[in-house]
């Protein structure tokens, strides 16, 4: 290694040092924010944290967040979606499934050649050869 480099190994572990430290103060100063204005919102008037989410979070068929998490709320929507029997099943899954194809009938082959002695040779086809 060249002395460059010397210098600048220790001088990179510095910086990616100070940078995670940055990088934690700004995750804790966002963790305060939010708390606090979890605290002060519903005192002011204001939107609360979950109001927030709701708006701007993810699509929740236009349930809040505490409706979604709500265990009563799950239980009922786990009931809806089980099925007694399969005909409903079947009746709700669209097009019918075609009839099954019937096999083709197999013609009558002859079966396996009886097995040879071991004193007989035998060609590839495992037919018995008569000695020559």
């Amino acid at each position: 290694m060249s002395w460059l480099a010397l210098l600048l190994v220790p001088l990179a572990l510095y910086l990616a040092y100070k940078l995670v430290g940055v990088a934690i103060k700004a995750v804790l100063a966002v963790v305060v924010v939010v708390a606090v204005y979890w605290w002060a919102a519903p005192q002011m008037g204001w939107p609360t944290v979950p109001d927030l989410f709701y708006v701007f979070g993810p699509d929740f068929d236009g349930k809040r967040i505490e409706e979604v998490v709500d265990p009563s709320n799950l239980a009922r929507q786990a009931t809806g979606k089980v099925v007694d029997g399969v005909d409903g099943v079947i009746g709700r899954s669209g097009d019918p499934l075609p009839e099954p194809v019937q096999p083709l009938p197999v013609e009558d082959a002859p079966g396996p050649a009886a097995p040879a002695s071991p004193a007989e040779p035998m060609d590839a086809d495992g037919q018995a050869v008569e000695p020559r």
